[in-house]
């Protein structure tokens, strides 16, 4: 068997430096394929991969409570979720009081405003109003300056702590700690500036600006929407701290007995499901085009061997005169068929690494080639030369050698 293998492929690798366009042509539809899988599998795990070092650089116990899930209005936005209530500086106060699982919860109001420096203007960008937990809850920490205190809470003081972003945008070759700037026309005195967080499923965690919660809702509100973050005391009480602000917040949300939640408890797990699921759908649209390529691979290289039967018929019959069995000549066809998209699919591979690499240049996306992919293109490209290659392969086998030994 080894021996016909090996005979098969010498056979298959002769013929396509003999015809090597007409080889290239026969394989092209299952290079294209393969090149598209190895293109976007690449790029989609390069981004898997970032993803995990965001969700590291982040924290993993970081505890988001909002009025829904990430993803729950998928397919339509229902009335039932449209209603929920948001939170509320009590509620925070509550799970403080009551969740000794909990480190940390800082209330966060957010607004969208444009910030000013002299005649320097940022674009729009996220401003949120906290407390001084948002540094433990979400695990961040200060580059320069410092952040605003609980007395400045209470106070509503306008000072304001911004991340690389705007400094970048406002104050390219400056200090900014103590400098005034204005965020949506209101003045706010510069006092920190937090460290460099990068990016997160493609947003940039650094275009951020954090003042108190209460200056927020004085300048830019009122009625600004609330939601809370929270942190255990340890990773290993995540579970313990869900049920406890579960409890407390069934309390002061009013919440029957047999009611449901009205609320959301979930980690940055969560957002990785909603990521696999779009990645997911990724995936599904490339084995779809893939196959498309691969299948008019296939056809080609169908017909290919079909002539390559015709034209070794004489051949065939002299095997088969000389000993040859039915299997031995429909094991030869094959190997040479998945000689041929196995070839294909090595060059498909080469091409495809390339692909993902130049988006990765062109677009700074991610990119990493994994050897899973890389088995799954060569794998596909060999299986299309099996069973493209089987019919060719049996008619083949099926030729009368008295026939065959007469055919000119």
């Amino acid at each position: 068997m080894a021996i016909d293998v090996r005979e098969g492929m010498s056979i298959a690798f002769g013929a396509i430096r003999t015809n090597k366009l007409r080889s290239f042509l026969t394989v092209l539809g299952v290079i294209i394929g393969i090149t598209s899988i190895m293109a976007i599998v690449s790029v989609i795990e390069g981004l898997n991969q970032s993803m995990k070092a965001q969700i590291a650089s982040i924290g993993s116990d970081v505890l988001y409570i909002r009025p829904f899930r990430p993803g729950a209005f998928v397919g339509g936005f229902p009335d039932s979720l449209r209603r929920r209530k948001w939170f509320t500086v009590e509620d925070a106060e509550a799970i403080r009081r009551t969740c000794p699982a909990v480190q940390a919860v800082a209330p966060l109001n957010f607004v969208e405003a444009r910030l000013r420096y002299r005649d320097a203007e940022s674009r729009f960008t996220n401003v949120i109003g906290t407390t001084p937990d948002f540094l433990v809850t979400n695990s961040w920490a200060i580059a320069n300056g410092r952040f605003f205190t609980e007395t400045e809470v209470d106070h509503r003081s306008t000072v304001c702590v911004l991340g690389k972003d705007q400094i970048e945008a406002l104050f390219p070759h400056a200090n900014p700690i103590g400098k005034a700037i204005y965020i949506g026309g209101y003045p706010y005195t510069v006092v920190g500036q937090v460290e460099e967080r990068g990016k997160f499923i493609g947003m940039s965690l650094d275009d951020i600006v954090i003042v108190p919660y209460t200056t927020l809702e004085k300048t830019l509100g009122p009625n600004l929407r609330m939601v809370l973050n929270a942190k255990p005391m340890k990773p290993e009480l995540i579970d313990a701290a869900i049920d406890q602000m579960t409890e407390t917040l069934r309390r002061q949300r009013k919440v029957g007995s047999r009611q449901g939640d009205n609320f959301a408890i979930f980690t940055d797990q969560s957002l990785v499901d909603i990521y696999k699921q779009v990645t997911t759908g990724f995936y599904i649209v490339m084995m779809v085009i893939s196959s498309i390529g691969l299948m008019v691979g296939g056809i080609g290289v169908m017909n290919i061997m079909l002539v390559s039967v015709t034209e070794r018929t004489r051949e065939i019959g002299v095997r088969k005169a000389l000993g040859a069995r039915r299997r031995d000549i429909l094991w030869q066809f094959l190997v040479e068929a998945m000689t041929l998209t196995g070839a294909g699919g090595v060059v498909g591979i080469a091409f495809g690494i390339g692909a993902g690499y130049l988006v990765h240049m062109l677009a700074k996306f991610a990119f990493a080639v994994p050897l899973w992919g890389m088995a799954l293109g060569f794998f596909s490209s060999t299986a299309i030369g099996l069973f493209f290659g089987i019919y060719p392969a049996v008619k083949a086998a099926q030729l009368d050698p008295v026939d065959s030994l007469r055919y000119e």
